[in-house]
């Protein structure tokens, strides 16, 4: 298996000329793609393509096979838990919190050296043009705005990863409030008269259980492109063949499902920090949604990945940290989301064990012909 994946980076070898091709851009008009053109549907790709959502229906997910069953797409109508405003005001990024964490800087600083190094070429390049420019512009504009300017550009390569970041942190909730689920119409005046996709966002924890994790090249591959997590046991960020051979790293595809068999499909960067997952473990993430129902989704934030035995922090999966780590954990304790999480699992544990010891008395009783199974790449 180790050699069909070598085999599969070798074939995506891009030209030389498209390998240099990055560098060759100009920094100025990186920064004006990210900053201008960007924002402009942000809140929608950063939903539909960087966390590429999934959700089938229960009878979906039972009876199609997992190539197909991201393509099934309904309603939630989920049993999630819903999230009170004081809570979800301390754990999402809104209007009144959208300052840059650490974790968050460091997201956009780099977390390998290839990306400090592209991140720092970016503000370099940015640092040298703009200082130029504002040398020229002084002209106009006089020696004091220019000179403010030429600050600015001196120092984009420290402030560049906290204006992305804060951008980002901004692009979640696009603008809008938050909303307390639990507000009644005939009680709230105010919200009678606004229709209620119009008026800001509500949250809710969506706890759920790892059914299969794999690797993928790209969000779009088919189960059939998948690799088993196991073959990239000595994976590390730093040495991805992947990204040094195309500029793309690997993708972990993490599918998860909740107590009534719905399931969502997640996409992160690969890291070594996801080489300890296992099916089984619990994870517990917010989704944002316009509608008290959560007809339609909003926003997602990362998932926590729980052990299904004592519940320690197994590691954070998501492109993007935008819970602040030791805040989620203090509050699903606090208000048992965490101990229900680890109780359903038990149950859930128990049921299956019980499945498996009346499954083995029906065979004995009737004598049944032992049936292999194997498990399917990618299931």
């Amino acid at each position: 298996m180790l050699g069909n994946r070598k085999h599969h980076t070798s074939t995506l070898k891009m030209s030389v000329i498209q390998r240099i091709s990055p560098f060759l851009l100009l920094p100025l008009f990186i920064t004006w793609q990210r900053w201008v053109v960007a924002p402009v549907d942000a809140h929608q790709f950063q939903v539909r393509s960087k966390n590429s959502l999934a959700f089938t229906s229960a009878a979906a997910h039972r009876n199609a096979p997992w190539s197909t069953r991201r393509h099934n797409k309904s309603q939630l109508g989920m049993s999630l838990i819903p999230i009170p405003i004081n809570e979800l005001q301390q754990i999402v990024p809104n209007a009144s919190k959208l300052t840059p964490t650490g974790d968050q800087y460091v997201t956009y600083l780099g977390r390998t050296p290839r990306e400090r190094f592209n991140s720092l070429f970016e503000g370099v390049g940015v640092a040298f043009l703009g200082s130029m420019f504002a040398y020229f512009i002084s002209f106009v504009i006089g020696q004091f705005l220019a000179t403010l300017l030429g600050i600015i550009f001196l120092f984009w390569p420290i402030l560049s990863p906290e204006f992305k970041a804060y951008q980002r942190n901004w692009e979640l909730v696009g603008g809008r409030d938050l909303i307390d689920v639990w507000v009644d119409d005939d009680d709230d005046g105010y919200w009678s008269g606004i229709p209620q996709n119009k008026r800001g966002l509500y949250g809710a924890y969506y706890a759920a259980v790892v059914d299969d994790i794999c690797v993928v090249d790209d969000v779009r591959a088919t189960a059939d492109e998948e690799y088993d997590l196991d073959e990239f046991s000595d994976y590390t960020m730093t040495s991805d063949e992947l990204e040094t051979m195309t500029g793309i790293p690997w993708k972990l595809r993490l599918r998860l499902l909740d107590n009534e068999g719905r399931g969502m499909q997640v996409h992160a960067r690969m890291s070594e920090d996801y080489l300890n997952l296992e099916p089984g473990m619990s994870a517990v993430g917010v989704l944002l949604s316009t509608s008290k129902e959560f007809d339609q989704l909003a926003g997602m934030t990362d998932f926590l990945v729980l052990d299904e035995v004592d519940g320690s922090v197994i590691t954070w999966v998501g492109d993007y940290p935008y819970l602040p780590k030791d805040e989620f954990l203090r509050i699903i304790e606090k208000n048992g989301v965490a101990e229900e999480l680890l109780a359903e699992q038990e149950e859930d544990d128990y049921l299956d064990d019980e499945d498996e010891r009346y499954g083995d008395e029906v065979e004995e009783e009737e004598e049944l012909a032992p049936v292999s199974s194997k498990r399917l790449k990618g299931r």
